[in-house]
């Protein structure tokens, strides 16, 4: 069971998880992992191995890593924000996209969930591309393909938990469509694609929970008008 502290973002009736459709889900993701992540993965090693062994004797430094680090993310929010914004255009939404979006309300599995061009595209490429511009250790990219993999998770979890990432940024993204396509949310301000999510209470309460008292009760939604 999920703890009383982390705040659900979704109503009563999206809390129940059609278990068909979870199989059907984790069916997809498995796929995703076996036939898309696993292949990109090992074809990546001879280009790495081109460009500088990823198995050299020598480890990074910590200091050298939290670079590396911050390199990969920049470039994972560029190809992410204009790999996933591209999906939203109509002649890719329908055949592609669209498949991510059946969970309007989605849980922590979901996040690998997708269409295998989405997969290799939008969720791999971002991913991957950092490494090899880098020439990276093999440790380094086993620690940033985990906080990758971390980050993506909690951000589709539906819960917003003390001391981890706000989930309430791309959680707004399926509530809405037309909102919040990055991760880290710059490019969104840059381009006006976070306007909406800016209004709510929502954005309020994308914070880091420092407590155990769940965001929903001290920033409360607004009550809904009565007509």
């Amino acid at each position: 069971m999920k703890g009383e502290a982390g705040h659900m973002l979704h109503n009563e009736k999206s809390k129940q998880v059609d278990p068909v459709k979870l199989r059907q889900s984790i069916r997809t993701v498995l796929f995703n992992q076996c036939m898309i992540s696993f292949p990109m993965v090992v074809f990546l090693y001879p280009f790495l191995k081109w460009w500088r062994d990823p198995c050299r004797r020598e480890l990074p430094t910590f200091h050298w890593f939290l670079l590396e680090l911050a390199i990969f993310t920049l470039i994972e929010e560029v190809l992410f924000y204009y790999s996933h914004r591209l999906l939203h255009h109509p002649t890719f939404y329908k055949k592609i996209h669209k498949k991510h979006h059946e969970w309007t309300a989605p849980i922590g599995v979901i996040s690998l969930y997708a269409h295998p061009i989405e997969h290799a595209v939008s969720n791999m490429l971002p991913v991957i591309v950092g490494p090899l511009v880098m020439g990276s250790h093999l440790s380094s990219i086993t620690m940033w393909f985990s906080l990758a993999l971390i980050i993506t998770t909690i951000s589709h979890c539906g819960y917003h938990l003390p001391f981890l990432p706000s989930p309430e940024f791309h959680d707004y993204h399926h509530l809405k469509f037309n909102q919040c396509y990055g991760v880290l949310g710059v490019l969104d301000h840059l381009h006006g694609t976070d306007t909406m999510f800016k209004q709510t209470k929502a954005y309020e309460r994308h914070v880091l929970l420092l407590g155990f008292t769940p965001l929903s009760e001290s920033i409360p939604d607004s009550p809904k008008r009565m007509e």
